[in-house]
């Protein structure tokens, strides 16, 4: 018995055919239903791969954007309350610190600076002065993300833990990314 090779597949055979190898003309429907068989599966695969590709460069994308939302609010809090004279208020969720702007030693209207995480996963910075907060991030979980102190009376604050969770998502569901700080005041 003699092994199959190439040319006994039915659409090398046709294609042969077709570029004139052989005297029959046109191909017979047997082959034809393999060819296409073949080219099915072939498009199942390439479409499949290329589907793949697209939902990793969106879950990368999610993650890059997670982590530069991450970034950006732990280091404007950071400098914020680096450069702050001392904390008013220190909560889980929130706080409240006097970062005097003009160096008057005085306490004027603005310098009454407030971070909250709120129960949304939405990170605003507001001041004193009567108009809304800025939303500086979002999609952060209210429940994860939180600051916290090494002391209990919010005057004696020295160091501040910022631990920021970022939500992300994904094609299997969704991840948390994690970013965590200690921040010295500068002005204890």
């Amino acid at each position: 018995m003699r092994c199959p090779t190439l040319t006994d597949l039915p659409i090398f055979r046709s294609v042969h055919r077709l570029l004139g190898g052989d005297s029959e003309a046109g191909i017979t429907i047997v082959e034809l239903s393999v060819g296409m068989v073949m080219t099915a599966l072939l498009s199942t695969v390439m479409i499949t791969w290329v589907v793949t590709g697209f939902n990793s460069d969106s879950t990368h994308r999610s993650y890059d954007h997670a982590l530069e939302d991450l970034r950006n609010v732990s280091d404007q809090l950071s400098r914020e309350v680096r450069a702050a004279d001392y904390l008013t208020a220190a909560e889980t969720a929130s706080m409240t610190f006097w970062l005097d702007g003009n160096r008057d030693g005085a306490v004027d209207l603005g310098e009454t600076v407030t971070w909250a995480i709120e129960a949304g996963g939405i990170v605003v910075r507001a001041t004193d002065e009567g108009s809304p907060g800025a939303v500086i991030a979002t999609y952060l979980s209210p429940t994860d993300s939180s600051f916290s102190y090494d002391a209990v009376i919010p005057g004696d604050v020295t160091r501040v833990t910022i631990d920021l969770v970022a939500l992300v998502a994904t094609s299997a569901g969704g991840d948390e990314v994690f970013h965590s700080t200690d921040v010295y005041l500068r002005n204890p």
